[in-house]
């Protein structure tokens, strides 16, 4: 049951267009939030027809297919573990067309159940990065899949946000890169940006006549980049694109 909570929270759901004018954006994601709480507040309350509310119309088939009422108490008893008790939201990223998005968090989990502690899960509140994705419908955020990630706090990162000189890394660019941008940094010639690449941070110096406006967090940026010498987590961009 375990593994099939975890498949229907990952389902991945095209947004589909109803013909109105774009929405006004959401770029805090308060809107998301409040659909995020409300799913979580129906299933602390083991509402089944709460949760269904908040879920985009191709999820809810899928739950009601999958989960029929027998299965309903295991299925509250699994998805209340992924109930924060608390959480951040990270980063906020909405398409260009306003009809999907996504809401990165770092909650605090509860703690798995004795039968189910590992290395990984040892028992206490567990910190993990939830990645929520959202449809729009009838003008309202839906939730699509939801996704749970490892504790942020382990992931690799740079060890600092001193970048150095340009001779510091190879003489070439040699990678191309990009991800979702968690943080930036303003420094004297241009401006560090901290993107997520998989499951580590890498630090990206960008020079002040490449630096867009259009380069917030939460937004996807592409890298044609020089990697340094010394901390492989760090590189100097030699061209940037925003990709969504």
């Amino acid at each position: 049951m375990r593994i099939l909570i975890a498949g229907l929270m990952a389902v991945a759901l095209a947004a589909v267009g109803l013909g109105q004018s774009a929405p006004a954006p959401d770029p805090t994601g308060d809107s998301m939030r409040k659909t995020f709480d409300s799913c979580n507040d129906a299933i602390r309350s083991r509402n089944f027809q709460g949760v269904l509310a908040q879920m985009t119309a191709a999820t809810r088939k899928q739950f009601v297919t999958l989960i029929p009422p027998s299965q309903r108490t295991p299925f509250f008893l699994n998805a209340m573990l992924m109930v924060p008790n608390s959480y951040e939201v990270e980063s906020v990223s909405e398409s260009k067309d306003g009809k999907s998005a996504s809401l990165v968090v770092v909650a605090v989990l509860p703690p798995m159940p004795p039968e189910m502690q590992d290395q990984k899960d040892p028992g206490g509140p567990r910190k993990r990065e939830l990645t929520v994705s959202f449809a729009r419908e009838a003008g309202m955020w839906k939730i699509a899949s939801r996704d749970v990630g490892d504790d942020p706090d382990k992931r690799p990162r740079p060890k600092d946000l001193k970048m150095g000189q340009r001779s510091d890394y190879s003489a070439g660019a040699n990678t191309d890169m990009g991800g979702v941008i968690l943080r930036a940094e303003k420094q004297e010639a241009g401006t560090v940006y901290v993107i997520r690449v998989v499951d580590e941070e890498d630090a990206v110096y960008v020079q002040a006549d490449m630096v867009s406006p259009d380069f917030v967090t939460g937004k996807v940026v592409s890298f044609h980049a020089a990697q340094n010498a010394n901390d492989p987590l760090k590189y100097w961009a030699e061209s940037a694109k925003l990709e969504k």
